[in-house]
């Protein structure tokens, strides 16, 4: 029961960063389209031309990652990546200046900061033990 409930669990992760790195690689390819190139994200330490990179190179690494973690090459991976997500979710939304519309955009990025915290936690079950077939 436990080992079904933590495969769910890790599934759940891998699909919230999925859903996460195709968002990122969707704002890139958005921001690279403009004119301007004047993609503004606010919880992010870039700006101009140098974010739309770091969108579009963080969308792409993270789909890596997730991938490499599902087919079992490089599990090790995926923690990392979901350790560094829930740093710079918490830096950019709670220790910078970023400040929220309202309290509804506030909830939102709490339960996103908290999901966040919990595949990290969840990926930590991949350092487990490998089971061997025969």
């Amino acid at each position: 029961m436990r080992n079904a409930l933590l495969l769910l669990l890790r599934v759940c992760g891998y699909i919230y960063h999925l859903v996460l790195c195709l968002f990122l690689l969707g704002l890139a390819i958005v921001g690279a389209a403009s004119a301007r190139n004047n993609l503004k994200l606010a919880m992010l330490p870039w700006e101009g031309a140098a974010l739309t990179r770091a969108v579009a190179i963080l969308g792409a690494v993270g789909i890596v990652c997730v991938l490499l973690a599902i087919t079992g090459k490089l599990r090790w991976l995926f923690p990392l990546w979901a350790l560094f997500v829930f740093i710079m979710m918490f830096r950019g939304f709670f220790l910078t200046n970023y400040s929220f519309a309202d309290a509804g955009e506030f909830k939102f990025d709490v339960w996103l900061t908290a999901g966040a915290l919990l595949v990290f936690l969840v990926s930590l079950s991949l350092f487990g033990r490998a089971k061997k077939y025969r």
